[in-house]
């Protein structure tokens, strides 16, 4: 199947993004919200980009227009029923993302597949909102924000989802969006959530155990070549997010999953990272170092170096790689390309399977001298 025109659910700032993506790749796209007041500022949101596109010299007068001209905005399922993909970008709640589906089958013909572009829920679950006709043609299509940017996307596949529909989706997020697309067997975080929270997570440990400060890690962090360190990551990405993420992963996968209770008391005292103007780092708010001590008076004795604190951050990102690879969530080739355009893992060092290899960390080798 060919997918000619797409439908966007969601004005929001992934969905907006979504939706200038497609329109700048001369796909057209219909914004669906739920009111029309709603429907407006999303218009007002996309236009903003292609704006912001023109003025830096990035598209020309005329491409802005084209742009403008392939984007419609709704608030009516009626005005979707021609696209042959739906992408919902709402909100990461199950419930609300259940009723986008189940009143999106009302309306949508039988072929047009549906997508969610969920960072961690289950997209079984989501598929249980839809006729047993549907469910083969639902999906995961999980992009990375900002979605004009970003290289990587992850195609999640169900135990119900069609060839079909899984070959359409990857084709046209391929050859149409240019996107780098990796194939991922549904699991809790799906791939690159999954091998990336073990990482980030022993990272708070660290600054809960020992005394380490946040600096200190992500200079290691950038020394080993990462485009940031994990708190300036977790800071950016936001903490409330990220705690989201990682109640989904510890539900799937237990106590190997938990997270420090540092993170949980940042998002209590309101600091969510660089939108809320604080999160493991701010300026004229306590210290996180502070909080600590505050909050968990006998944490933070042990006397460790950057170094060995940075290598069982790494152990815990290639256990979890290894892992993936043994459960057939992805495919070594797949994990590295995840690492590498989904979460910045060094190019230079090729992947985590790849550098674990290299430095003698895996029980057998993957991959051959040739390296891929």
């Amino acid at each position: 199947m060919d997918i000619f025109k797409v439908g966007v659910v969601g004005g929001g700032a992934m969905g907006s993004g979504l939706a200038a993506l497609i329109a700048r790749k001369g796909v057209p796209v219909v914004v669906k919200e739920i009111l029309p007041e709603l429907a407006e500022q999303a218009q007002e949101r996309i236009y903003g980009k292609f704006k912001g596109w023109c003025d830096r010299g990035k598209i020309s007068e005329s491409q802005l227009n084209q742009f403008r001209a392939m984007v419609s905005v709704t608030y009516r399922w009626e005005d979707c029923k021609d696209v042959d993909l739906l992408i919902e970008a709402v909100s990461e709640k199950m419930d609300v993302k259940k009723k986008v589906f189940s009143d999106a089958d009302k309306f949508l013909p039988p072929h047009v597949v549906f997508a969610s572009n969920t960072s961690a829920l289950s997209i079984s679950e989501m598929a249980e909102s839809v006729s047993d006709a549907r469910k083969p043609q639902v999906v995961g299509l999980h992009f990375f924000n900002p979605p004009t940017q970003m290289p990587l996307v992850e195609l999640i596949a169900t135990a119900k989802a069609s060839e079909e529909a899984l070959g359409a989706v990857a084709d046209f997020a391929a050859n149409t969006l240019g996107k780098t697309v990796i194939r991922v067997k549904e699991c809790p975080g799906f791939l690159v959530n999954r091998l990336l929270m073990p990482y980030l997570n022993e990272a708070t440990v660290l600054l809960m155990e020992t005394k380490l400060t946040p600096e200190q890690i992500d200079a290691e962090a950038k020394n080993f070549g990462w485009p940031m360190g994990p708190f300036t990551l977790l800071d950016m990405l936001g903490l409330d997010v990220a705690a989201e993420v990682a109640d989904i992963l510890q539900r799937g996968y237990g106590e190997r999953a938990k997270f420090s209770p540092i993170l949980r008391k940042l998002v209590d005292l309101k600091r969510f990272g660089v939108k809320s103007g604080a999160g493991f780092y701010g300026d004229d708010v306590p210290s996180v170092i502070d909080i600590i001590l505050e909050n968990y008076p006998d944490s933070r004795s042990k006397d460790v170096s950057a170094a060995d604190g940075f290598r069982r951050m790494m152990a815990g990102l290639v256990n979890e790689a290894v892992l993936a690879l043994e459960e057939g969530v992805a495919s070594a080739e797949d994990i590295e390309l995840g690492c590498l355009y989904g979460i910045g893992f060094p190019l230079a060092r090729e992947g985590p399977l790849h550098w674990a290899q290299k430095n003698g960390l895996l029980a057998k080798p993957i991959f051959g001298d040739s390296g891929w």
